[in-house]
């Protein structure tokens, strides 16, 4: 076991503990969503992430996405963030990919997640193509204003986020954000990553969990195909 995870080694049982230090994942996006998941996920002690994103850093990403500042402006997302992360010495491997997600990615052979990083679900439903493909679970989440969501999709057993939010990928615009409502998605995404990965119980399996961070209510809603 690595050395500074003494505080979290009760909750999971012995074999667990080992099987997270084991988990590789792919993270689609280096922006709000994705910088916040690799943090948490180094600081849990995974094995590998694969950071995708093809953009540099800009200003507007500067009040929610974790890793950038000024002086990054210009810069390679995956690149700055590499070196953010590795900087933390927590042994974890970070592997930046400067590319764009399309259907003609190669999706990593060693992962066993992939988390939605993303900011439009155009881009969202190529990725969960890639994810059934490949039989892989997917972790979506997605923001606007003070308000989220979190679906886990696993092939051949859920319903597909492509039926559920069919014709969001005709959206345009840029949604709003604020830095603490991201930082709570991307945690509960990661948090329900891990409990797909040790093949827990209670898990956002057909169900859509909303999250409003205005009145403080949760709620999870019933995606299941009929």
């Amino acid at each position: 076991m690595k050395d500074y995870l003494q505080r979290q080694v009760e909750i999971f049982t012995k074999e667990e503990n080992k099987k997270i230090e084991e988990l590789n994942v792919m993270i689609a996006g280096a922006g709000g969503l994705g910088t916040n998941q690799a943090q948490q996920l180094i600081r849990m002690g995974i094995n590998k992430i694969y950071l995708y994103d093809n953009d540099i850093v800009e200003l507007t990403n500067l009040n929610r996405q974790l890793f950038y500042g000024k002086k990054d402006l210009g810069k390679s997302k995956v690149e700055c963030a590499k070196n953010h992360l590795d900087n933390f010495g927590l042994d974890t491997e970070i592997v930046p990919v400067e590319e764009t997600i399309d259907i003609n990615i190669e999706v990593p052979n060693d992962i066993h997640l992939i988390f939605d990083a993303l900011d439009n679900f155009k881009t969202r439903f190529v990725l969960e193509d890639l994810a059934l493909e490949a039989e892989i679970p997917f972790i979506h989440g997605g923001i606007e204003s003070w308000y989220g969501q979190v679906a886990v999709i696993i092939p051949e057993e859920t319903t597909r986020l492509k039926d559920v939010f069919s014709g969001a990928d005709k959206k345009e615009g840029t949604p709003s954000i604020i830095s603490p409502a991201v930082s709570v998605i991307a945690s509960i995404q990661v948090l329900e990553g891990i409990k797909v990965y040790l093949n827990k119980e209670n898990i956002l399996k057909n169900k859509l969990l909303l999250v409003d961070l205005d009145a403080c209510s949760v709620e999870k809603v019933n995606i299941k195909s009929t």
